[in-house]
């Protein structure tokens, strides 16, 4: 055991070699809460950071009805989903699907959602507020929002599209917000601010607000992450 490490991050890497070795099943139904908090001797909390985690990885998802489950594997080769993640020449061909996609998810979030897709966004807009400064918890909530947003698109095949890019998706935010936050809290809080302004365009059903706040958001991101790109291709 890394005791370097903080637990959520143990706990995060125990349950993905356990999913990758097979141990648990795509669709089979990972233990409670409660059952991996005494399991592992640390708080709810933490767990639900740990499986917060393995969702913004695409591993795992939660499911109506209650409960976290293993996620079948996509059709991607993995080793494509690799070099997404590990080259900076790909980066930009990330930031090229999100803008495709997450633009439209926006807009479309905006006119499809329901009160439970407002109530799940409202809620993760509520732990992104209070996660401000704490940047490890505050990308995987990132991560979480920019995915549920494309559950309220109520499209389906998006929403898989938006899944299966997720490991990589995650780079691009993890890295973005780092190279973003450089000056501090305050550079934090705006990076929220921008996240609450969708989050209400979408509330709101104002699609055309929606679409234009993402773009802007995004391009926020790419702005971030072109130094990166362009070291890694020259």
């Amino acid at each position: 055991m890394n005791l370097q490490k903080k637990n959520y991050e143990i706990i995060t890497d125990e349950l993905r070699r356990i999913i990758e070795a097979g141990l648990i099943k795509p669709g089979e139904k990972l233990d409670t809460i409660d059952q991996l908090a005494a399991q592992y001797r640390v708080g709810r909390s933490t767990v639900r950071e740990a499986l917060s985690h393995l969702k913004a990885l695409g591993l795992v998802e939660s499911r109506q009805g209650g409960g976290t489950y293993v996620k079948k594997p996509g059709l991607e080769p993995l080793a494509v989903l690799e070099s997404l993640q590990n080259s900076n020449a790909e980066l930009s061909q990330v930031l090229q699907t999100r803008k495709i996609l997450e633009v439209g998810a926006a807009e479309l979030a905006a006119k499809h959602r329901t009160a439970e897709d407002v109530e799940e966004l409202g809620k993760i807009i509520g732990q992104m507020r209070d996660a401000v400064g704490n940047e490890e918890i505050s990308r995987i909530y990132d991560t979480n929002f920019h995915l549920t947003i494309a559950k309220a698109s109520g499209n389906a095949i998006l929403k898989t599209m938006m899944m299966h890019i997720s490991a990589a998706m995650f780079r691009t935010i993890k890295d973005s917000r780092k190279l973003r936050l450089y000056s501090g809290k305050d550079t934090a809080v705006k990076l929220f601010g921008e996240h609450m302004k969708l989050f209400e365009a979408i509330r709101d059903r104002d699609s055309k607000l929606a679409a234009v706040t993402m773009a802007k958001h995004l391009a926020q991101v790419e702005n971030a992450l072109y130094p990166v790109i362009r070291g890694d291709m020259e």
